[in-house]
């Protein structure tokens, strides 16, 4: 299906390319896309940005609110929900600047943080992905990046030992310096052009969670750096369609690391990681059955033991969850 757009400007109507193109995935996000788009245009620098907003079959007013109030928005409606992976391809296909962006609808840029992204990606041109500081609404650190995924690490998740050693994420650091990174979350990441047309878009056999920690690997195997720069900083204010579906996105992660691990390593590290993914189900059944006895965790229990249940018999007895290979989607470079 043709998506339908709406928009002042299409890409490629200037005779000059944006120097950045940011795309934005909606899904019932009327609450919070308005916001967004509002921190964006406050730049000055916008005049020179594209911006594209897919709309992943909302069923609220949030394509209603993209079409009245910010006509310089290019609008794809496919007409179904494509997923992160594939509804970003849709948009990032079409994009003509020098830079994209993910940017996640719950995201509010600071005024000028995605003009020092674009700076810093002008200065350093070994840099492919960049990434910002996110903090929540209370100004408190969210953290948004992290080491590559190796066996060890997961096996160390996967027995909760992060919660002691929490390398992973570099939960031990202020993140007050600029480093280079594993990944950087996709609620905010800038890619630069030929980065992205060397290795491919989103992979879209990942519906949604892991794909940015994808994407950031094969950039760097691509010879580039992962950067996260914490001079720009964006406000996170948290996915409210994510909470609304807590145990179904535990779900969908479980499967797309399986893909993950079966991509970058190979089969036999998909089935040790089944290994441990069944020992790390009971014991987060266990200590959840417990912690549910306490009235302040008693909802999140609820959540969280359905999910956990539910990967532990599919991670035991469905092959088409853990085994990548009986997953069909589109190719795994993104660009159908």
């Amino acid at each position: 299906m043709t998506p339908a757009m709406s928009g002042a400007t299409a890409p490629g109507d200037s005779d000059s390319s944006p120097e950045l193109s940011i795309c934005v995935v909606i899904w019932n996000s009327e609450s919070v896309i308005r916001d967004c788009l509002q921190s964006v245009y406050s730049d000055a620098r916008s005049v020179g940005w594209e911006v594209f907003v897919v709309d992943n079959a909302s069923t609220d007013s949030g394509p209603t609110i993209v079409q009245q109030e910010f006509p310089q928005v290019t609008l794809l409606q496919p007409g179904g929900n494509l997923g992160f992976s594939r509804a970003n391809n849709l948009a990032l296909q079409q994009t003509s600047g020098d830079f994209q962006l993910l940017l996640n609808p719950d995201t509010q840029p600071r005024l000028g943080a995605l003009g020092q992204l674009i700076d810093f990606m002008r200065q350093r041109a070994d840099v492919g992905i960049v990434g910002p500081r996110l903090v929540g609404a209370d100004g408190r650190l969210e953290l948004s990046c992290g080491r590559s995924p190796t066996m060890l690490s997961e096996i160390g998740r996967k027995l909760l030992l992060h919660r002691v050693f929490p390398f992973f994420r570099f939960a031990n650091w202020d993140h007050q310096t600029t480093r280079s990174v594993g990944w950087v979350t996709g609620a905010c990441l800038m890619i630069r052009r030929a980065a992205s047309t060397q290795v491919g878009y989103l992979d879209g056999r990942i519906f949604m969670c892991l794909e940015d920690v994808d994407w950031c690997m094969r950039v760097r195997e691509g010879g580039w750096d992962v950067t996260y720069f914490p001079a720009s900083e964006v406000v996170h204010i948290g996915g409210s369609s994510i909470r609304a579906n807590f145990t179904q996105m535990l779900v969908i992660s479980q499967q797309s690391l399986f893909y993950l691990f079966f991509k970058h390593f190979g089969p036999i590290h998909v089935q040790v990681l089944r290994v441990f993914t069944l020992i790390e189900m009971v014991l987060r059944a266990v200590i959840w059955s417990v912690l549910s006895a306490l009235p302040s965790r008693r909802l999140e229990a609820k959540q969280r033991l359905p999910a956990y249940f539910l990967i532990l018999r599919k991670t035991a007895a469905e092959r088409s969850y853990y085994h990548p290979q009986d997953q069909k989607g589109a190719s795994d470079d993104g660009n159908e």
